[in-house]
């Protein structure tokens, strides 16, 4: 562990933000109802970190939200395993009963491991969800996430193969958010992906510390929507 590691903590994470900072971000944001969906990742699991608070990426953005509107409604239907097409099937119909105005999707660990690889398959079940989120009138917020090729985990051909199927599924999502009009935060791109501690032990599910970066990500994304910025790309 080198002596930065040893000393980071999130107070003094450059790619973290306080409170106070998280909450002038989502100034003024118009958000009452806000969900989740997802596979595990959505539903907050992680290693602890140590420095690092427990709570996972969602949780902390719903947490900000709530502090500028203390009547903020939350649900978050992420669970581990969940394909694009069981967040769908499984998920959408009580999205549409929650009447989300901000829904937050991220998934697609599984579809890395599937064989054959279907990437044209997970983008039209991004569609089929974005679609009536959108025409519902609520904002949708599509979340890539981190890269976990980039520190070098998994090594020799899998790991290349797994960074193209990575990078397929991200110009996949991000062409989704581009058609229906919704929010792209993509943190496959973020410097801390080539992080060891942002990873927990088996690289299948992020640390706290992986959490607290997503978090800040997504809100800077948030605020840059709201702002006319244009959307998240990492959040550095």
């Amino acid at each position: 562990m080198c002596a930065e590691t040893a000393l980071r903590r999130e107070e003094n994470d450059r790619y973290c933000l306080s409170a106070a900072q998280a909450d002038a971000f989502l100034t003024g944001a118009p958000w009452r109802r806000f969900l989740v969906i997802g596979d595990e990742v959505a539903d907050g699991r992680g290693e602890p970190a140590e420095g690092y608070g427990r709570d996972g990426w969602a949780d902390r953005v719903a947490a900000s939200l709530r502090r500028g509107r203390p009547g903020l409604a939350y649900l978050n239907l992420g669970r581990k395993g969940r394909l694009a097409a069981e967040i769908r099937s499984r998920q959408l119909g009580r999205v549409l009963e929650f009447k989300p105005d901000l829904t937050a999707l991220t998934c697609c660990g599984g579809e890395l491991v599937r064989e054959p690889f279907d990437a044209d398959g997970v983008e039209a079940e991004f569609d089929r969800v974005v679609a009536p989120l959108r025409d519902s009138g609520g904002d949708v917020l599509l979340v890539n996430w981190f890269d976990i090729t980039r520190f070098g985990a998994r090594p020799g051909e899998e790991s290349e193969r797994r960074r193209l199927r990575l990078r397929e599924l991200a110009e996949r999502k991000q062409a989704v958010a581009l058609r229906h009009g919704a929010i792209y935060v993509n943190l496959a791109e973020h410097p801390a992906a080539a992080d060891r501690d942002v990873y927990g032990v088996d690289g299948s599910v992020p640390t706290t510390r992986g959490h607290a970066i997503a978090a800040a990500s997504v809100i800077r994304g948030l605020g840059a929507h709201l702002t006319g910025a244009g959307d998240g790309d990492g959040g550095r």
